[in-house]
């Protein structure tokens, strides 16, 4: 496991490197002062599994690196770290799995390291697929809805970033079944970005919503809700 500290205070990166390495021996750590130093890196190539992203950098936005990164690496891990509450609902938009405020203990990272290791866990299974001469691989936890789009497929990942390819939605959608369901004729999404369902109305953390088709209601809410009681019981 590779694990990236993007934090200019050292004191704090420290902290974290030192708890990560009380708990697990086989992870490398690389810690940089500044998020554009970071994102030059995973350019390179890099991959990280998990990144510890302070908010305030500098003159940089720590919100606004993990969104660039996002765009490169979509299934890299974010736990935010910062002296404010005031981002929290930002890195919930951005799909971060957890938020540190300063000051914190060695205890409160390794609590926040074992949930991104379950979510990385779960986030393992991948689907290739082919179009035409492109061969396309992805994860699955990182896929957030399928749509239809006349003779083409839209799928759209939790980054934001919209693939658009000639290819049937029947034929996509079928590759992904655990953890998804289709809410209209068209329209299959990851329950793991489910928001809520009211009236009808399924709303997903990208702040799309979609009515349910007429019939379907039922079916989809008694699933969305035996998936979210199985996953509350994992924390």
């Amino acid at each position: 496991m590779r694990i990236a500290i993007v934090d200019d205070d050292i004191r704090d990166a420290g902290k974290i490197e030192f708890a990560l390495m009380d708990i697990a021996k086989d992870i490398l750590i690389d810690k940089y002062e500044s998020g554009s130093a970071f994102i030059e890196k995973i350019k390179g190539g890099v991959f990280y599994d998990i990144v510890f992203m302070d908010v305030y950098l500098g003159d940089e936005n720590g919100t606004n690196i993990v969104r660039s990164m996002q765009e490169i690496t979509p299934s890299t891990q974010v736990i935010f770290s910062t002296t404010s509450k005031d981002h929290a609902i930002e890195a919930f938009r951005l799909n971060a799995v957890g938020y540190l405020l300063k000051p914190y203990e060695e205890a409160d990272v390794v609590k926040v390291f074992a949930r991104a290791g379950l979510r990385r866990e779960s986030s393992e299974e991948t689907v290739l697929l082919q179009f035409g001469t492109e061969n396309r691989l992805f994860r699955v936890a990182d896929v957030v809805k399928i749509e239809s789009d006349k003779h083409y497929t839209k799928i759209t990942v939790s980054s934001g970033n919209v693939s658009r390819y000639h290819y049937g939605y029947s034929e996509v959608a079928v590759k992904f079944v655990k953890g998804f369901i289709e809410i209209k004729r068209g329209v299959s999404v990851n329950m793991a970005y489910i928001e809520r369902i009211r009236n009808g109305v399924v709303y997903l953390r990208d702040g799309s919503n979609y009515k349910i088709a007429r019939g379907k209601k039922d079916y989809v809410v008694s699933q969305f809700t035996a998936f979210a009681i199985n996953k509350s019981s994992i924390f």
